[in-house]
């Protein structure tokens, strides 16, 4: 695997990986968990901007 990386650099791919890592970008589907803990996290983002109480589950 071509990729390089460092507390202070970037992280490069090339070859396969940069072409599957594009095809993954423009052709796979986003995870629906990932999108309703993104949602559950903004709401508490929100509520703790208005200085609301919230409880974790």
């Amino acid at each position: 695997m071509a990729i390089k990386s460092s507390t202070f650099g970037r992280v490069e791919l090339s070859g396969k990986d940069a072409a599957r890592f594009v095809q993954h970008m423009n052709e796979d589907k986003a995870n629906p968990l990932a999108f309703a803990a993104l949602a559950r996290g903004r709401e508490i983002s929100e509520r703790i901007k208005k200085g609301e109480v919230f409880k974790l589950n």
